[in-house]
């Protein structure tokens, strides 16, 4: 199954005119002339240019090098500073301070590029070195880059497939849900939630805590994620709720999901506050997605922003208004 990631316009040059000064002469000295000329040459706007491949390669290696270095502002010179998630790019490099990890890019493919965006295919292998529990991955995705001030940088990232990693790099094949165990930095924080939702019913099918975040799934008792119809997923983001966190996470969920697909997409914020926003979204007659539609509830509880989400696939919600207070209940 293919998840949405996050991570992220017009180049601006400017364009300085002097105005001459005056001169009782009716014409200026020759040298004058010639200075003007230069100078006018010299302030002509660079034409934009469609960038080599190494180019853009160059980008994505500075940016994993220098993620794994914790050179916070190196890795963010290699962020676009409009894209959606740059905020957000921040917090999560202090998060992931506390891991060393050996990060790898492979794959390199530029699949379309101009003067104004590229898209370059990747494969990136993350493996932990030492720090508090982390699940090893193999991503496949694609990062949009977008020329700022004449340099390119990465403005937004899709992640079509996410694999789990044993600690040898050797894919984890996944298991019935029943055999799934909650552990790890944060999984007191979800466990410590109130959740009005049946237990025989929803059984945890995959847990995971990656670059400080943690994910619990669950799935219809009997389902596996090879062919589940529902999918209930709780995140956690240790200390984000503060700084516009919450709004941060919802239009980077909706702008996310407004590139990449290429069906009909509905999204609606159905309550919006200091502490939460209640949203929804349908995705029809994608041509890489299922049919599938969401709601959502991101909130702020003691600092920490938690974020609720049920799922369907190939099928409508049934009973949104059950679900939609069901949400509101998680305390």
């Amino acid at each position: 199954m293919k998840k949405f990631i996050v991570l992220i316009t017009v180049l601006i040059i400017a364009l300085f005119l002097s105005a001459c000064s005056e001169s009782t002469s009716s014409e200026e000295p020759s040298d004058e002339k010639e200075k003007e000329e230069e100078t006018e040459a010299a302030e002509e706007p660079e034409e934009e240019a469609v960038p080599e491949d190494d180019e853009l390669f160059e980008v994505l290696e500075v940016n994993i090098q220098s993620m794994m270095d914790q050179d916070i502002d190196a890795h963010m010179e290699t962020i676009h500073s409009e894209s959606p998630a740059y905020n957000s790019t921040k917090d999560l490099l202090d998060q992931v301070s506390a891991y060393t990890l050996d990060m790898q890019l492979s794959d390199l493919a530029v699949e379309e590029k101009s003067e104004e965006e590229a898209r370059v295919a990747y494969t990136q292998t993350s493996m932990k070195v030492d720090g508090p529990e982390y699940q090893n991955n193999l991503t496949k995705g694609v990062h949009t880059l977008k020329p700022e001030d004449g340099v390119w940088k990465i403005y937004g990232s899709e992640v079509k497939e996410t694999i789990p990693l044993d600690e040898n790099g050797e894919e984890i094949e996944e298991g019935a849900a029943e055999d799934v165990a909650m552990e790890g930095q944060y999984a007191d924080l979800i466990t410590s939630l109130e959740m009005p939702f049946d237990s025989e019913k929803w059984v945890l099918g995959n847990y995971n805590e990656a670059q400080g975040e943690g994910i619990a799934e669950f799935l219809i008792n009997g389902e596996t994620f090879e062919n589940y119809t529902e999918l209930l997923t709780v995140h956690v983001f240790p200390d984000a709720a503060a700084n516009g966190g919450i709004t941060t996470f919802v239009e980077a969920m909706e702008t996310n999901l407004t590139s990449m697909i290429d069906g009909e997409l509905e999204f609606n914020r159905l309550e919006e506050t200091d502490q939460e926003v209640i949203y929804e979204f349908s995705v029809t007659d994608d041509s890489t997605q299922y049919d599938q539609e969401e709601v959502a509830r991101a909130f702020s509880k003691d600092g920490h922003l938690y974020v609720i989400r049920y799922t369907t696939m190939e099928k409508m919600i049934e009973n949104k208004e059950d679900w939609l207070d069901k949400l509101k209940n998680v305390k």
